[in-house]
């Protein structure tokens, strides 16, 4: 009975979330006809429009059959003008053409919506997100969608214009510790080399995520297709050895900037890189840190870098700030004791990472609440360097924070290193596997094995996109170079 009601709230809480999605798609995407023109002015039949509001004006032309099933895809589209509305009224409106002279009746109209921002939690930004990709946190956009207790309102150029109720049960909600998933890894590519590290964001600032997939000398940039990806572009890496990356925008442009944390001559040697025309432009070069974004909410409060260099590991940690093309200290950060950025982030306001012992620590302020029993090994971003009394010093994996069936929650890497590791220093995995890391209650945290995550051969990164997919990165290191390998997985979550 207890698994019926979970199963019921599960989907229950899922089709309020999708109903709310199509209340704000059908709001945003509000479109209807031209009904007459005469000269500058025309007459629109689109529902619930606010004065001042433009209107973009298309032309239907050829219908598009697709060429294998023969069915109708739509029809072909032509902008032929612009328009902005005068007057409103309860079956039709009034608006000024202000581009375009041959609009005619018939034509389409479509609201012309140029920016949204959003106010409110990370729940409702994650839910709003889904609906929009293009969606900005924030309040300085045309549009701007407020989270309150009762709903979600929007305000036009400052004004109030809808507002969409939530709907909400009495039923307690499950726990994530309850939930049970079983996750499988659908294959999606094989690399062609050993990607060391992985990441997604909008690094052509047009709006869409792309994978970035990091390797030891080069970065590669991927179209995110439904069942495939494409590779887009290319880029060399300067000397050294790549260890991470991380994408995020702690510039001033609105694209994602590349973080590409690298080590040269025994100590960190950094790059900086953009995206510009399809070409990849080094931003800063030699930067003394590796890198780390820890919330990519908030990509310029938590731009980290930590000192590395030969005998000594990691060092000091310090607060960046990108302005321009100048790379700027803007104070020290109080990092906990045995902190690592490579495997750093933040889940909720929790400080999460894997430290030199292999222990999973998770902290609030300073105050320690979680550290795992059991040891998470390294991947394959390594570099030969006498650190600790190691030669062989290994990296930690990228984790992710993903959202699954309405739960937030941490899926981290932790991969097995065989025996020939542990005695003659050669790097090898048997084995990786997910640990979902959690928020049972408040400063309470909790971790458990994902049922079905074990692949057979070692997480390299885990990365999540805003429509909710769930990326695994993974390689695989054989007997001579030529024969490392890498491969991408979507995974895809069942409850048990």
């Amino acid at each position: 009975m207890g698994r019926l009601i979970v199963l019921f709230m599960l989907f229950s809480a899922i089709a309020l979330s999708q109903d709310l999605k199509e209340s704000l798609k059908a709001f945003f995407g509000r479109e209807g006809y031209v009904l007459k023109v005469e000269g500058n002015k025309i007459l629109v039949d689109v529902k619930d429009l606010k004065k001042g509001e433009e209107l973009v004006l298309f032309r239907e032309g050829k219908e598009i059959i697709h060429p294998v099933t023969k069915q109708s895809l739509g029809k072909e589209l032509e902008k032929v003008g612009r328009a902005v509305v005068e007057e409103v009224g309860q079956n039709f409106s009034v608006a000024r053409l202000v581009e375009g002279k041959d609009v005619k009746v018939g034509d389409r109209a479509r609201v012309d919506i140029k920016s949204v921002c959003f106010e409110g939690s990370e729940e409702g930004f994650f839910l709003v997100s889904s609906a929009f990709p293009k969606v900005e946190k924030g309040k300085n956009c045309q549009y701007v969608i407020k989270e309150f207790e009762r709903g979600y309102g929007v305000e036009f150029n400052g004004s109030a214009v809808a507002f969409f109720e939530k709907q909400t049960f009495s039923m307690p909600r499950a726990s994530l510790e309850d939930l049970n998933l079983l996750v499988r890894g659908k294959f999606v590519k094989q690399f062609s080399g050993l990607p060391i590290s992985a990441d997604v964001g909008d690094v052509f600032g047009d709006g869409r995520e792309y994978l970035v997939v990091l390797y030891s000398n080069r970065v590669e940039v991927y179209e995110i297709l439904t069942r495939d990806i494409l590779l887009k572009a290319s880029y060399p890496l300067p000397a050294g050895v790549a260890v991470s990356l991380t994408t995020a925008k702690v510039g001033e442009e609105k694209r994602d900037y590349i973080l590409v944390s690298m080590i040269s001559g025994g100590k960190a040697s950094s790059v900086i890189l953009k995206v510009v025309g399809g070409v990849f432009v080094p931003v800063v070069k030699d930067v003394p840190y590796l890198f780390g974004v820890l919330d990519k909410s908030r990509p310029k409060e938590t731009f980290l870098g930590q000192r590395f260099e030969t005998g000594k590991g990691f060092g000091n940690v310090v607060r960046l700030s990108l302005e321009g093309d100048k790379l700027r200290e803007t104070g020290a950060f109080l990092a906990p004791r045995g902190f690592r950025i490579d495997s750093a982030f933040y889940y909720k306001n929790y400080l999460v990472f894997v430290d030199s012992s292999g222990r999973l620590k998770v902290f609030e302020g300073d105050s320690e609440v979680y550290s795992s029993e059991v040891g998470f090994d390294g991947s394959y971003a390594s570099v030969e360097l006498t650190v600790e009394g190691r030669g062989n010093f290994v990296f930690y994996p990228k984790a992710g924070v993903v959202s699954v069936l309405n739960f937030n929650f941490a899926l981290v890497p932790k991969n097995t290193a065989g025996s020939i590791l542990k005695f003659l220093d050669v790097l090898k995995f048997s084995r990786g596997e997910l640990v979902m890391l959690g928020e049972q209650k408040k400063s309470l945290i909790f971790s458990k094995t994902v049922r079905g995550s074990e692949f057979v051969e070692a997480i390299q990164s885990v990365v999540s996109t805003r429509d909710g997919r769930v990326f695994v990165i993974t390689g695989r290191v054989g007997t001579i170079p030529v024969q490392n390998k890498g491969e991408l997985y979507e995974l895809e979550f069942r409850l048990l």
